[in-house]
């Protein structure tokens, strides 16, 4: 899964990733100056490389991130003139928006590296379904979650009106 990290202007660049790899080819190669024989382990610090072969895929060779400014877009200068600003950036300081902070935001979020952990799996929510059984019998009716025994347990037998 490609990681990304998202500038003041709306293009999108690789996040930075550090994993440990093998040198699965039958060749010597060279990493941070480093001689690294075929079957060896290194460490791996840098831009993530799914990322990295995202980006060469949709914005060709020499391409360093994905998406463009949106505030050079047509359609972003002609949505901020219909709704009566003169200008984009006139637009942008009524919403609030502050370059400088976004700046700041990019640049902590570049210096992170992002994590290659399994994500902890939560705990099923149980939810009852109502309506109406139509089985015939309500001694099968079953309940429990996932990946715990279910258990046969009655249900409620609807008491008659007086």
């Amino acid at each position: 899964m490609a990681n990304f990290i998202t500038d003041e202007k709306g293009r999108w660049h690789p996040a930075k990733e550090k994993i440990g790899l093998i040198n699965k080819s039958d060749q010597d190669m060279s990493y941070k100056g480093e001689v690294i024989k075929p079957g060896d382990p290194f460490i791996y610090d840098g831009p993530d490389r799914e990322a990295v072969r995202m980006i060469k895929e949709q914005g060709g060779v020499g391409a360093e991130t994905l998406g463009e400014d949106f505030t050079t877009r047509p359609e972003f200068i002609q949505t901020t003139r219909n709704m009566g600003f003169n200008s984009v950036d006139e637009y942008l300081k009524f919403c609030g928006y502050d370059e400088a902070k976004f700046k700041e935001n990019f640049q902590e979020k570049a210096s992170s590296v992002k994590s290659h952990e399994e994500p902890v799996p939560l705990e099923e929510t149980l939810i009852m379904g109502g309506g109406q059984d139509k089985s015939g019998n309500r001694d099968n009716d079953l309940i429990g979650g996932y990946g715990e025994p279910r258990l046969r347990k009655p249900s409620e037998v609807k008491k008659s009106k007086k």
